[in-house]
């Protein structure tokens, strides 16, 4: 199991520990309210119960904007609470807002900088509150929000977010200390309160047995997923390989035809530019061709059907030109300053047994043909000239802008595939994203690796399926375990009255 997967099991255990923790405080606080009655109790009860809220639904990691707004506004107003418990000046005031919904995603760093302020805050309060009143028990309370205020600055921090960042781990490790400190702090008041221990060791047991059986059913289950879904990947970027395969093969058989057509080689023979562009045009249409063009016996260009505006510059130098004034068919993947990166087939033109020009047809290697085959097998597909991706269905964190332009940095990946031309499953990092990816090697006519196709599944989606697990199977061991629990605290409570 990758690092990344085993970081999400991680964070999902240690956020589950953070709620349990601070339902528990917001239980100590119904006690403490029910001996005031003041209303600083009632803000902690609520206050504790909302951040606690915010810790399973952190650590589930439900998806969906709206969801996560919900979550985290909730936990800002237990923050809040949290806060005013500690002051006895003026009420908080009611503000009114209009809310708007931009990528909860793009705009997280902001609301996690105004939870570590908030953080801070409550740590402050609680800190001079035990100044005050010479409590020595609120020293665990103020640092463990103290704690949770710098992990959470960390997490504002740029890679935090990325398990392979030692910033991710500081800011986990740091998150896991505070509630440490809650715990003890907990202890405090429970240790002389036998029934009330007995309870929380019960419920305490019954989540940590719950999680580790969550946690392992995950891990074999996900391992299983990841092994399948590499072996699908590759199986998939050979659906690439067939489909460039059999457009090569359509592209030269049209330029053979288009070639031999006997009302074009006439018009071009006479000189026609007109009725040439106009059965070049007609051709394109009728053959679904992605583009063709016509060059004279120095390799400069004639028409171009797709393009017709588009001519009486020379691509002589381009492998099927050069083979087609030498009297060969040939077929090649290489980049034009007109078509781009194409598959490009090629075929002499002939008059009276004397070669006059070329024809060249073809199909564009684009974002087309990475969404028809993302349509095909329902993967990321991209298209790589070189090492550089030119076509892709993978989009940034706006959901909208193709992640094109982008150089694969893996020199590993691209020694294998683009050096020796094998094929590679590997994960990889897109602009901040894991990926799981398929490579596959594209040759040109003469055999020479001009790039690669990679077909790819988001780490996010293997993930959300652990997630889901998690939910489930955490859920219904817990509702066992409890109802196993249930019969062992009416009998302790029973054997205690009897004591």
């Amino acid at each position: 199991m990758s690092l990344y997967f085993i970081a999400n099991n991680l964070h999902f255990a240690l956020e589950l520990v953070g709620a349990l923790v601070f339902f528990v405080m917001a239980w100590l606080s119904v006690d403490a309210y029910a001996v005031s009655r003041h209303y600083s109790s009632a803000m902690r009860i609520l206050g504790f119960s909302l951040v606690g809220a915010w810790q399973i639904v952190h650590a589930f990691g439900v998806g969906g904007d709206l969801i996560n707004f919900a979550g985290f506004f909730i936990y800002f107003i237990g923050l809040v609470l949290l806060s005013a418990s500690f002051l006895t000046g003026p009420r908080l005031a009611a503000v009114s807002a209009i809310i708007l919904l931009p990528s909860f995603t793009a705009i997280a760093p902001f609301f996690q900088g105004v939870a570590a302020i908030l953080l801070g805050a409550v740590a402050f309060l609680a800190h001079r509150q035990a100044k005050l009143e010479f409590n020595k028990t609120l020293h665990p309370l103020w640092l463990g929000f103290l704690f949770l205020a710098v992990a959470t600055l960390f997490a504002t921090s740029v890679g935090a977010q990325n398990p392979d960042n030692a910033l991710w781990f500081a800011a986990h490790a740091l998150e896991a200390v505070g509630f440490i400190s809650f715990a003890f702090w907990v202890w405090q008041y429970l240790k002389l309160r036998v029934r009330e221990s007995l309870v929380l060791i019960f419920i305490s047991m019954t989540v940590f047995i719950a999680t580790i059986v969550t946690l392992a059913f995950s891990t074999i289950l996900i391992g299983k997923i990841e092994q399948e879904t590499r072996n699908n990947l590759l199986i998939n970027a050979k659906v690439f390989d067939f489909a460039v395969r059999g457009l090569t093969e359509e592209a030269s058989a049209k330029a053979k035809l288009a070639a031999a057509d006997m009302e074009l080689g006439s018009a071009f023979a006479r000189g026609d530019l007109s009725l040439t562009e106009s059965a070049l045009s007609e051709y394109l249409e009728k053959e679904r061709l992605g583009f063709i063009l016509l060059t004279d016996s120095s390799g400069t260009v004639i028409s171009r059907a797709h393009s017709p505006g588009e001519r009486g510059d020379s691509v002589a130098n381009e492998r099927a030109v050069e083979e087609a004034l030498v009297g060969n068919t040939f077929a090649t993947i290489e980049f034009s300053p007109a078509e781009k990166f194409s598959i490009r087939a090629s075929a002499p033109v002939y008059k009276n047994g004397k070669i006059i020009g070329a024809i060249v047809a073809g199909f564009p290697l684009d974002s087309t043909l990475v969404d028809r085959i993302k349509k095909i097998t329902g993967l990321d597909t991209t298209l790589y000239q070189g090492d550089v991706a030119i076509a892709t269905t993978a989009l940034g964190e706006d959901g909208r802008e193709r992640l094109t332009g982008e150089v694969l940095l893996e020199s590993s990946i691209k020694e294998s595939v683009l050096s020796r031309g094998e094929n590679v499953t590997a994960r990889v990092t897109i602009k901040g994203m894991p990926f799981l990816a398929s490579y596959i090697p594209i040759g040109n006519g003469d055999g020479k690796i001009v790039g690669m196709f990679s077909a790819a599944k988001p780490q996010a989606d293997i993930l959300e399926i652990a997630n889901a697990t998690n939910r489930l199977t955490l859920i219904t061991v817990t509702i066992l375990l409890l109802l196993l629990a249930f019969p062992l605290y009416f009998l302790t409570r029973r054997l205690l009255g009897e004591i």
